[in-house]
Order: C-alpha cells, then sequence, then structure tokens
C-alpha cells in the first residue's frame, strides 16, 4: 500500500522507498524515510504532511505513493472495571 492512501491520524512502518529517480529515491533516504521506520500521517492532500520522530516533512502526493507502507492497527481500547466485593 502507498503513503498516499493512508488516512489522518493513521501510522504505518515503511516497507520500501521507490521512485523513478535514484535523486528523489536518495532524498527520502536521507530524510530518515526508511524500511522499518514508522510514521503517521498529520494530513491529507497535496502535499501529504508526515510525522516522523520529532520532525514533520510534506511530500507531495504523487511521490508518497512510491512509499511503501503497512498499517499499523490502532490499539483496541478496552474498559476494565475493577470488580468490587462486599463482604
Amino acid at each position: 500500500m502507498g503513503l498516499h492512501r493512508l488516512q489522518p491520524g493513521q501510522s504505518a512502518v515503511i516497507l520500501d522507498v521507490r521512485h523513478p529517480t535514484p535523486a528523489t529515491r536518495q532524498k527520502y533516504l536521507a530524510r530518515g524515510l526508511v524500511p522499518g521506520t514508522e510514521v503517521k500521517v498529520l494530513r491529507q492532500g497535496d502535499p501529504l504532511v508526515v510525522a516522523l520522530d520529532d520532525s514533520r516533512w510534506a511530500i507531495a502526493s504523487e511521490e508518497a505513493a512510491g512509499i511503501e507502507v503497512t498499517p499499523i492497527e490502532a490499539p483496541v481500547r478496552r474498559k476494565w472495571w475493577r470488580r468490587q466485593t462486599t463482604r
């Protein structure tokens, strides 16, 4: 799945960075967008805005399509109730 398909608030792990030009690929790898890195989409559109560690990056939607990711499932929030017993 391409990075451009994620919705705002979704997180994913980068699997591969593919681009037709080696210079564009190198630009993203130098920014830290490398396989195994977790990113979070902050804003959808053109450009797409992602958070990576403590930095924010704007990526053209066309270029974001060349960044293959796998979404991270959001943890299920559970309400834990403390069982109270009466004696």
